[in-house]
């Protein structure tokens, strides 16, 4: 049941955090880049949960003994960035550089504090 919660609580982080930088991106460039700024929030939000499940699977803390769940969440947001260089050289009109790296690192970076607080 803690999971669950804990799950929900991202959810409801990385929402808000997508909203804020969405909102900050459109009054700063326009609403050319809300679809690139929400698209990368999103993908944020998603990779986030699914490395909080990956890494409760493990069935192991999160500490430096154990680096394999470390590793998960790393390879995780490696993606993203991944992800956010592709998207950009494909399509630069729709996800432009600075609104979209606004979405996934303002999304992101909450969360990893989150995860902090949750891991307490």
């Amino acid at each position: 049941m803690a999971q669950r919660t804990e799950q929900r609580r991202r959810l409801v982080w990385g929402a808000v955090c997508t909203l804020v930088t969405s909102g900050v991106a459109i009054a700063v460039w326009g609403r050319g880049v809300l679809i690139g700024t929400a698209a990368f929030g999103t993908l944020a939000t998603g990779l986030q949960l699914l490395a909080a499940q990956l890494m409760a699977r493990t069935g192991k803390p999160a500490a430096l003994d154990h680096l394999t769940v470390y590793v998960i969440g790393v390879f995780l947001r490696l993606l993203g960035v991944v992800l956010f260089g592709v998207a950009v050289a494909l399509d630069r009109a729709t996800f432009a550089p600075w609104p979209t790296a606004l979405g996934y690192l303002g999304t992101i970076l909450p969360l990893l504090y989150l995860e902090t607080k949750l891991g307490r």
